[in-house]
C-alpha cells in the first residue's frame, strides 16, 4: 500500500511540475532542462565564489554571514537539481505514457463497440 501511495505522490509531483511550466511536448521539456542546467551552472559559480570569499575572510562574523549565504545558495541548487531530474523522468516516460494512453483508448473503443452491439440487438 505504501508503495502505491509513493508512486501516486510521485506522479502527482510530475503533473504539478508539468502544469507549472506548461510542458506539453518533449521539446518543451528539453528546453526547460537546458534552461535549468544553465541556472544550475550559475548557482554553482555563485556558491564557489562564496566559498572562496569565506576562505579568504579573517573575521568570524563575516564567515558566518557568508556561510548562511552558502546554505541558501545550496538550497536553491538542490531545488534546481530536482527539477532537472524531473525533466529527465518526464522525458524518459513519454514512450510508456503513449502506450498507456493507446491502451486506454483501445479499451474505450471496445466498450463503445460492445455497447453499440447491445443496442443493435435490442432493436431487432
Amino acid at each position: 500500500m505504501q508503495k502505491e501511495v509513493k508512486k501516486m505522490e510521485f506522479y502527482s509531483k510530475q503533473i504539478r511540475f508539468m502544469c507549472k511550466y506548461k510542458l506539453e511536448t518533449t521539446d518543451a521539456v528539453n528546453e526547460l532542462k537546458t534552461k535549468k542546467l544553465r541556472e544550475k551552472q550559475i548557482i554553482l559559480n555563485k556558491r564557489n565564489k562564496l566559498y572562496y570569499h569565506r576562505n579568504k575572510c579573517n573575521k568570524e562574523e563575516d564567515k558566518d554571514a557568508i556561510t548562511k549565504d552558502i546554505i541558501l545558495v545550496t538550497d536553491m541548487l538542490k531545488k534546481v537539481k530536482k527539477e532537472i531530474k524531473l525533466c529527465d523522468v518526464i522525458y524518459n516516460n513519454v514512450p510508456e505514457m503513449k502506450q498507456q494512453i493507446k491502451k486506454v483508448e483501445e479499451k474505450e473503443q471496445e466498450k463503445d463497440q460492445k455497447h453499440k452491439k447491445k443496442i443493435r440487438n435490442y432493436e431487432l
